[in-house]
């Protein structure tokens, strides 16, 4: 009996593993690439070598400034050769974001004042659900991270593929500014 009761509360404790303590059993990190993608400057691409990136563009930057982003977490590495049904949770955690060539020297993230990341099912008609904010952007940096929110889109991710999709306040960079990135998302089984 009393081996019973101790295999119980070890079972309990293990159940309750993991963040929030709704992983289930075991939770896996799992980080996908994100592709070059390119917001362009405002100035003609003739003049954006002269561009100084300090100087703040004109007007508003558009709502897809960033482009949708699709992702397949069965496909990524660390889960290749599992047969998974549905996800205990998926909760995005951060999202990094680098500048990179050939942007000019010196261009940072000081054009963005905010940015949301919202997730859905492709093809999908119900609501993006936030997964991802940072406000304010942190001036002079040439990456940044974007925390998670804590939501769990496990339904989402279930899905074949799944979208990422950014909402960002600021001004257009006066020159076109490159980047890529990760993703890093807590998978629980």
């Amino acid at each position: 009996m009393k081996t019973r009761i101790i295999l119980l509360i070890f079972a309990v404790a293990i159940a309750a593993c993991g963040k929030n303590g709704g992983s289930g059993l075991f939770s896996v990190p799992i980080s996908l690439d994100i592709s070059d993608q390119t917001i362009p400057g405002f100035t003609p691409a003739a003049l954006q070598a002269a561009c100084n990136p300090a100087i703040p563009g004109v007007g508003n930057l558009g709502p897809d400034s960033i482009v949708p982003i699709t992702f397949d977490i069965r496909a990524s590495q660390q889960l290749k050769g599992q047969s998974i049904a549905h996800f205990a949770r998926v909760e995005l955690d951060h999202v990094t974001l680098r500048i990179v060539p050939p942007s000019q020297a010196g261009q940072t993230w000081d054009f963005l004042d905010s940015v949301e990341l919202f997730a859905q099912a492709v093809g999908s008609s119900a609501p993006p659900v936030l997964v991802a904010k940072l406000d304010p952007v942190p001036n002079g940096q040439t990456e940044i991270v974007i925390p998670g929110t804590g939501a769990d889109i496990s339904d989402i991710v279930s899905a074949d593929k799944f979208q990422i999709t950014g909402q960002v306040s600021g001004r257009p960079p006066c020159a076109d500014v490159h980047f890529n990135g990760n993703a890093d998302f807590n998978v629980g089984f």
